[in-house]
């Protein structure tokens, strides 16, 4: 009998192709099961943010939160849990209480919450309120206030606008701003989707920060300390009624402390700074018991693992990641509690599931990162290789994607590609089976200030995960408003389930994924 061999060919190829996509199949099967019907994340947020929240940088609430964070991923039968510091010279600050009040000419109770890292009031004290509008030219202030500021509560800044509040304080990304981030063709753009954008440069950013933004404050803080002012008081327009007090980076043990900083809410600004215009002088009353310590072990980025099955590919690394500090005046659920919650279910979806991916699985949980990538830089800076160096170590080529959650707790709806091209259809099929979710949209944009900075800068595929915004920007992002009733539990489950399946499509993959040039 004769045997048409191109038909057997055309059989054996069509039986393979079955097998893996039913493999995959399979595999999504089980990780959609795991991640939508038996949901562990809204109790991992609530442990996070309830419990062990906030997480300030070099506190031992940090390192309490760190240590359940291990302890949960060892619990799943996690196959490496372990801990890298980050840092040895970051302050922990906190707060035993505090209370800020005007005493005259009326009483009224004051929005506040203190800024990080700043002195003590050593008791109760009163003062008069004095109102510096602007201090960027600090030999103006000087000139003007020099010897009238002993015994003075400093209010500064500008009154914030009046805002109605005519414009929603949660928003989805609509789909006309969906398409037009999906049609941009350069991965610098005009900011289609309201984050952060623009042409990523760590050692750029890096400088911004540390040499401009991070001290900008500490020249005009030592004047006032110097001429006997009791404390500051300054606002941040988010209404109604929100207190924000992130903007004091004076962490490090060699840094210079403020006198008691208090971020009010805009209203009780108003109200102070419209007294004043009417040569009306108000009391202030205040008190600020803080702690100031240093503990080097408590700043540490928590890592857990899922060993790769391949024996070519074990060696191999599909990290995801998102920065475990938060800031201070509420729980961090946020901020990044939600990002953290997000990517230790990926870990156990994967585990629970019973599936053996190819490569290593690799989480890392952020310490430092509202202080400038701290941790992240640190781990790659010991893996990879000094950032301003050429040298690099052979790690870096180990490592085929990392995927970063940090924008909050809005539902992910896509991908920025970070200016990588060559992933794009890559993306699109791991993420097909998901489209019935509005998850798959990619833009070639990028969108920066989060950790996966830090791992473009070493060539290294890093995403940041395109998300709906709610209230982040709004109401929660830094302020005392940063809590669980501000996370939506569809949300969560979907961003969870999602890239678990795509982290596990990435780990089977026969090539790592493609570098940018």
């Amino acid at each position: 009998m004769k045997i048409n061999t191109n038909l057997l060919l055309t059989i054996f190829l069509f039986i393979g192709y079955s097998s893996i996509s039913q493999t995959k199949a399979q595999a999504l099967a089980k990780i959609n099961t795991e991640g939508f019907q038996k949901s562990q994340v809204m109790n991992l947020i609530s442990d996070l943010s309830d419990v062990y929240g906030p997480r300030l940088t070099g506190t031992n609430q940090y390192y309490t939160a760190a240590e359940w964070a291990k302890k949960t991923l060892e619990d799943w039968g996690a196959d490496k849990v372990y801990y890298e510091n980050y840092c040895d010279d970051c302050m922990g600050w906190e707060v035993n209480s505090f209370n800020v009040e005007m005493t005259a000419p009326a009483y009224m109770k004051i929005q506040a919450y203190p800024y990080a890292w700043t002195e003590s009031s050593n008791g109760v004290q009163i003062g008069d309120l004095i109102w510096i509008e602007s201090h960027a030219d600090l030999e103006e202030v000087k000139k003007q206030w020099s010897g009238k500021l002993q015994g003075k509560t400093i209010l500064i800044g500008s009154t914030p606008k009046q805002n109605m509040l005519f414009d929603p304080l949660s928003v989805r990304h609509t789909k006309d701003q969906i398409e037009e981030a999906k049609k941009s063709i350069i991965p610098v753009p005009n900011k289609s989707l309201g984050v952060s954008a623009g042409d990523v440069n760590l050692i750029r950013d890096l400088k911004l920060f540390t040499q401009g933004l991070l001290r900008k404050n500490d020249a005009f803080f030592a004047f006032l300390k110097s001429e006997g002012a009791l404390n500051i008081l300054g606002t941040t327009p988010l209404f109604p009624g929100i207190v924000h007090p992130s903007g004091t980076y004076n962490y490090k043990q060699s840094d210079a402390k403020p006198i008691p900083y208090f971020a009010i809410s805009p209203e009780s600004f108003g109200k102070l700074s419209r007294l004043v215009k009417r040569d009306i002088t108000p009391k202030i009353k205040f008190h600020l018991d803080s702690e100031l310590y240093l503990k080097p072990e408590n700043n540490v980025n928590i890592i857990g693992e899922i060993t790769g099955s391949d024996p070519k590919l074990k060696d191999e690394v599909v990290m995801i990641g998102a920065h475990f500090d938060s800031w201070h005046p509420a729980s961090g659920a946020t901020d990044n509690g939600a990002g953290s919650a997000v990517m230790m279910e990926v870990m156990r979806i994967i585990k629970a599931s019973g599936l053996k991916p190819k490569r290593t699985i690799r989480i890392a949980l952020w310490g430092g990162e509202e202080q400038v990538f701290i941790g992240s830089l640190a781990y790659a800076e010991k893996h990879y290789g000094k950032v301003n160096e050429t040298a690099r170590k052979k790690e870096v080529e180990k490592i085929s994607a990392y995927l970063n959650m940090d924008n909050g707790a809005g539902q992910m709806r896509g991908i920025y590609l970070q200016g990588n091209e060559a992933v794009r259809p890559i993306f699109e099929e791991m993420l097909a089976p998901y489209a019935h979710l509005d998850v798959n949209n990619l833009t070639i944009e990028n969108t920066d200030f989060t950790d996966h900075d830090v791992f473009d800068y070493y060539k290294i595929p890093g995403f940041q995960i395109i998300q709906d915004m709610l209230n982040y920007q709004t109401v929660t992002h830094h302020t005392n408003l940063d809590a669980l009733e501000y996370v939506p539990e569809r949300d969560m489950m979907i961003n969870a389930t999602v890239i678990a399946a795509l982290v596990y499509q990435i780990a089977q993959r026969d090539t790592r994924l493609p570098r940018e040039d």
